[in-house]
């Protein structure tokens, strides 16, 4: 077996974040729920889900929460350390903003997100 993801580094409109350890990727794929009936499992409905990118960054006095807060259209990319990566792509910032202990928890939602 060869190395296990351990670290991510993720990219908002070119520029990379000074994430915190714990981003997370939502994949966007559908989520499938088993439908029951009198006889037992009939079978499955799908349900779109929302692609994501979720991380803390650390706050500095170069950090604009203004400038995170207002982006829209785009691009968010998801690094491993075992050399994945993933794309999100027409995303926005999700979540308001709140600057807690030197953090920032952000969460950018977007159209598609796609393995490169």
């Amino acid at each position: 077996m060869g190395q296990l993801t351990g670290r991510a580094y993720v990219t908002v409109a070119g520029k990379r974040m000074a994430s915190k350890e714990g981003a997370k990727l939502g994949f966007g794929n559908p989520e499938r729920t088993a439908e029951l009936g009198d006889s037992g499992v009939l079978g499955y409905k799908e349900k779109p889900t929302v692609p994501y990118v979720e991380c803390s960054i650390a706050h500095s006095a170069d950090t604009s929460l203004q400038e995170l807060a207002d982006m829209v259209d785009v691009v968010v990319s998801f690094d491993t350390d075992t050399k994945k990566s993933y794309v999100l792509r027409n995303a926005w910032c999700a979540k308001a903003l709140e600057l807690d202990k030197g953090e920032v928890a952000l969460r950018f939602e977007g159209m598609s997100c796609e393995e490169v």
